[in-house]
């Protein structure tokens, strides 16, 4: 699932090309995509795109006059633009057409959505208001860091997956800003002393500032708006190398599950 970095990516591409086109039309070939119809699209023709943001892993477009447009992209899928007389992308399954270019929502496995809201009621329908801090933001600190994980038990991973502790970070950022800290993903987080928390809370926002900076990590799925690949993953420690030397210290990377997902970390760096 394409992460903060990855989504990040996608709204600045998308933040230098939507801002002032008009839609026109939508065509969707998977009904259960769009929410809460096709039909309600019609309210936004001759609308103008105002802005894009992201807010955790969704992409928001806010149109003018309170509409708001917003994507998520879950397993598999993809946002690319297109010029209007481009031809159907493989796995296409929803295309909202402007009037100087055509935004094409692709996704293999159908699990993605699509929402079209007004501002007052976009975060309650599409789940948002559920989200946590933005990492980015200037909630996030290091006393926030830990305020959020006081009191609390079980794996790191686990909470650093919370969606409703902090948004945006995924199985790729979680194993990589884990090995950067020197933790265990499995580590218990009632343990972790004042200086290992903090050194977890660098190394997240290291993570998360070198996906964005290499443009995402494409390991599977991911292309940016333009459909080029990131390059992060040339650049990752752990994340998909279980089995593989670690390249700090030579030791066998270790796979196992934590939190539900596959999981790899080093067992001479991560204690």
């Amino acid at each position: 699932m394409p992460e903060l970095p990855e989504v990040q990516t996608i709204v600045t591409d998308l933040s230098g090309i939507l801002p002032g086109m008009v839609f026109e039309s939508i065509t969707a070939s998977h009904l259960r995509s769009v929410e809460p119809s096709v039909a309600g699209f019609d309210e936004l023709v001759g609308v103008a795109v105002d802005r894009v943001e992201r807010r955790g892993k969704f992409i928001v477009v806010f149109f003018e006059d309170d509409w708001v447009l917003t994507i998520h992209l879950r397993m598999s899928g993809r946002v690319l633009m297109r010029e209007i007389d481009d031809e159907p992308l493989k796995y296409e399954r929803t295309r909202l057409d402007f009037d100087r270019g055509s935004l094409r929502f692709c996704d293999m496995r159908k699990f993605g959505r699509v929402w079209l809201s007004k501002v007052d009621n976009f975060e309650e329908m599409t789940g948002i208001w559920r989200l946590g801090v933005e990492p980015f933001s200037d909630q996030f600190n290091f006393d926030k860091f830990c305020e959020l994980f006081e009191g609390r038990r079980g794996a790191v991973k686990k909470w650093l997956l919370d969606q409703s502790k902090i948004a945006g970070i995924g199985n790729i950022y979680a194993d990589e800003a884990c090995f950067y800290a020197g933790v265990r993903p499995d580590a218990e987080i009632s343990s972790l002393s004042k200086d290992r928390l903090e050194k977890l809370f660098n190394s997240i926002m290291i993570a998360l500032k070198q996906g964005i900076q290499n443009r995402g990590t494409s390991i599977s799925d991911f292309q940016d708006a333009y459909g080029k690949m990131g390059t992060n993953q040339e650049l990752l420690y752990v994340y998909g190398r279980g089995g593989k030397q670690c390249l700090n210290c030579s030791e066998e990377l270790v796979k196992t599950r934590c939190a539900g997902r596959g999981t790899v970390h080093c067992p001479g760096c991560q204690i």
